[in-house]
């Protein structure tokens, strides 16, 4: 037999008369001395938290010994346990409910456009694809107040007689609703006396087509008011800021692709604006000149844009602006109050600080937030039940909702009843669906 003259370490069986070192290993090979002088390379490869967690747990032993300070055994004692990247909690219990009544069941032909509640949330206006103008219906604001959303029932719609509506907006002085339909017509109807005029003031022959959208600002708080609105072209880059009461045109901004969407900060008295291209503008209120100008590089291609409705002081640190991208990411950008007290930042939009949301698959086609900028709700209508909400000041999205015993269908558009913590959700099938959020 052969012999084996390998040296596994020199090991040598202990005797009687020979004790045990303990401080010698039990199996040695040819690498143990390079690893053991490399300077514990162990330690170098541990995450930056835990040596931090390490220093503070023999900071406080040692001030523990000398009887310096008191410690807190419960703060600075424990394994190092890693916490999941990524895992946060809001600390805030939803719960959404659906009204069932129906009674209260709102359809329109073709599928729902567009959604809308007035300031007060005392009416509710709904334009269907295939209607040529909208259907107001009356909120029952008493009953509403309780658990449940309730509605009256349908009032006089405004009539548009030759033009079929293709978006509306509640006026921000609360007296009107603004509405655009085709061959360029701008109308305005009063509900005290429920008649439409067209406002043939406003014409614009680089307009070459129409308008796509009319927008108006929040209501007005104790800084921030302006009468105007604003109208975005649907065949160039092309926004109209008008006057409210003269009904003529103040400024004429010009982007480099087509509107996605208008948003007001009347605080800063600026207008922002966002093309599809995903570019962003600040817009002096006054001067209409171009303030900044940013690209949104987490997108290639905005679908949909939105900013808070309310920029009041007590919900400033809250305050938003949110973009909808083709890939289905919502990116929230923050919106720096106002400047008081200080010289006017270069932007009121701090892109430094995005969040992005990534929850959808499909293009976001829709945007609603509350008007304390608590909620954000979202949706794509090229999938079933394709809608999300996001609890703005944790940040974090209502994972568990919406189940699949919900069938919201292809959401088209959703809207906020914020004084009754309801969302209205319309689909393609022309239902509007109303859910209570409630926090605990």
């Amino acid at each position: 037999m052969a012999q084996d003259h390998e040296d596994k370490g020199h090991v040598t069986a202990p005797t009687s008369d020979q004790p045990e070192d303990t401080s010698r290993p039990v199996w040695q090979d040819e690498d143990d001395e390079g690893v053991a002088t490399s300077g514990n390379a162990a330690d170098a490869s541990e995450p930056e938290w835990v040596r931090k967690r390490r220093r503070q747990l023999l900071e406080a032993r040692d001030r523990a010994v000398a009887g310096d300070d008191f410690v807190d055994p419960g703060a600075l004692t424990g394994k190092l346990t890693k916490v999941k990247a990524g895992s946060r909690s809001s600390g805030v219990r939803f719960r959404i409910d659906r009204d069932n009544d129906p009674r209260h069941n709102v359809a329109v032909t073709g599928g729902v456009s567009q959604l809308g509640f007035d300031h007060t949330g005392s009416l509710l206006a709904v334009l269907g694809r295939r209607e040529k103008s909208l259907r107001l219906f009356e909120v029952d604001r008493h009953r509403s107040e309780g658990k449940h959303f309730r509605l009256k029932g349908e009032i006089t719609s405004p009539a548009s007689p030759g033009h079929t509506v293709s978006s509306f907006a509640f006026a921000s002085n609360g007296k009107g609703i603004l509405m655009v339909a085709d061959h360029k017509a701008v109308l305005k109807y009063d509900p005290e006396s429920s008649s439409t005029v067209r406002i043939a003031s406003i014409t614009n022959l680089r307009t070459e087509y129409g308008y796509r959208r009319v927008h108006t600002p929040p209501a007005p708080d104790d800084r921030g008011a302006a009468d105007v609105f604003a109208l975005s072209c649907s065949d160039h880059g092309g926004v109209l800021l008008c006057d409210s009461r003269s009904n003529s045109i103040m400024h004429h901004f010009q982007m480099n692709a087509t509107a996605v969407g208008v948003g007001f900060h009347l605080r800063a008295g600026i207008v922002v604006t966002a093309d599809e291209d995903a570019n962003v503008y600040e817009w002096d209120l006054a001067t209409g000149r171009c303030s900044h100008k940013f690209k949104d590089d987490h997108s290639l291609r905005l679908t949909s844009f939105a900013m808070s409705p309310s920029i009041r002081a007590e919900f400033a640190r809250h305050a938003f602006m949110v973009a909808g991208s083709q890939m289905g990411f919502l990116n929230l950008f923050p919106v720096v109050p106002d400047a008081v007290g200080g010289p006017p930042p270069s932007s009121y939009i701090a892109q430094d600080h995005v969040k992005t949301y990534g929850n959808l698959s499909t293009a976001v086609t829709s945007i609603a937030a509350e008007d304390n900028g608590t909620f954000i709700a979202y949706a794509s209508e090229h999938k079933r039940n394709a809608l999300r909400i996001v609890h703005n000041p944790s940040g974090c999205v209502v994972g568990n909702w919406p189940t699949e015993k919900v069938n919201l269908g292809r959401v088209t558009d959703v809207a906020f009843a914020s004084r009754f913590s309801t969302l209205a959700v319309g689909n393609r099938t022309g239902r509007v669906q109303f859910f209570r959020i409630l926090t605990k």
